[in-house]
Formats: structure tokens, C-alpha cells, sequence
């Protein structure tokens, strides 16, 4: 249940976050593209289907996102296979492959961005890819990646505080 609401906030407020917040800041090239880091974060939780439906459905949010200056679909195709990728090689991973599968797929979607950007609206290669674009988009899929293993082992060893119902019946609390 968790991941389906995370699924629908990264589609509501993703490509929001997006263009108010991240457009806005002056990072070094064109800063991460929140939209796909999410998504490539978010599929290995998810079945393959699902991963592309998610990936198609937030890349259609930032396609039509204000200030829309792209052929309407680029995004969406390109979000679309990097969370099908995601969810379909590191379903059954450890926490290092699936990180590393995140950071894969950022890389490429956004090399497969700037491709599709040349081909269909004419924009000139160092225009339409940044490399502070994939260092950014990059690096911010693997740590949104790595988050959950990091919580996960936080509460394993006792460093974030559990609720009573957390443990085991018949076990008692001190």
C-alpha cells in the first residue's frame, strides 16, 4: 500500500517540485531532473508493468508541465522504459545492485533524452544534455535508491525507535 501512494505523489508532485523548485535553483548545469530520479528510484519496488505504467504517467506530467517547450511524449517514453529497466533488473537484487541499476538507468534515460531531444526538435547536442544534467540526475537516483535500505537497516539495529507493534507477539517490552 505504501508504494502505491508513493507512486501517485511522485506523479502529482514531481514534475511540480520540478519546474517551481528545482528550475529555480542556480545549480551547476541544469540541475537533476527530480521526475526521472524518483521513478527509477521507486520501480524495483514495483512489477515491471507497473514500473512503466508509473514511468509513463509521471513522464506525461512533466511533458505538459508549464513551461512545455519539448515535443509532448519525449519524456514520457524515456521515464517509461528507464522504470521498466529498473523494475525488471533489480527486482531481486541486493541494495547495491539496485543502486547501481538506478544510477544505470538515470544515466541512460538521460543520455536518451538529450538523443531524442536532437532528433525531434532540432536542439543542438550541448543544449539538449548537460553534464551537470546527468551528474545531478545521476547521483539523486542512486540516493533515493539507497534510502530505503538505509532506513531499513537504521531500524534493524535499533537506531530509530519502534512502536509496540512492531515486535514479535510474546515478546515484551521493557
Amino acid at each position: 500500500m505504501k508504494v502505491i501512494v508513493l507512486s501517485v505523489l511522485v506523479v502529482l508532485f514531481a514534475p511540480v517540485l520540478q519546474v517551481a523548485v528545482v528550475n529555480a535553483l542556480p545549480l551547476p548545469g541544469d540541475g537533476p531532473d527530480i521526475v526521472l530520479a524518483c521513478v527509477v528510484a521507486l520501480a524495483p519496488l514495483l512489477r515491471p508493468g507497473a514500473a512503466a505504467l508509473l514511468g509513463f504517467a509521471a513522464g506525461l506530467a512533466a511533458d505538459i508541465a508549464p513551461p512545455a517547450d519539448h515535443t509532448i511524449g519525449r519524456l514520457a517514453l524515456v521515464v517509461c522504459l528507464a522504470g521498466w529497466v529498473c523494475a525488471r533488473a533489480a527486482a531481486d537484487g541486493t541494495a547495491g545492485r539496485r543502486v547501481g541499476v538506478a544510477a544505470a538507468a538515470a544515466l541512460g534515460a538521460t543520455l536518451a533524452g538529450g538523443a531524442l531531444a536532437v532528433l525531434l526538435d532540432g536542439t543542438p547536442w550541448g543544449t539538449a544534455l548537460a553534464p551537470g544534467a546527468l551528474a545531478w540526475t545521476t547521483g539523486l537516483a542512486a540516493l533515493l535508491a539507497a534510502a530505503p535500505t538505509v532506513l531499513r537497516r537504521r531500524r534493524r539495529f535499533g537506531r530509530v525507535p519502534r512502536s509496540r507493534d512492531s515486535y514479535p507477539r510474546g515478546r515484551r517490552i521493557a
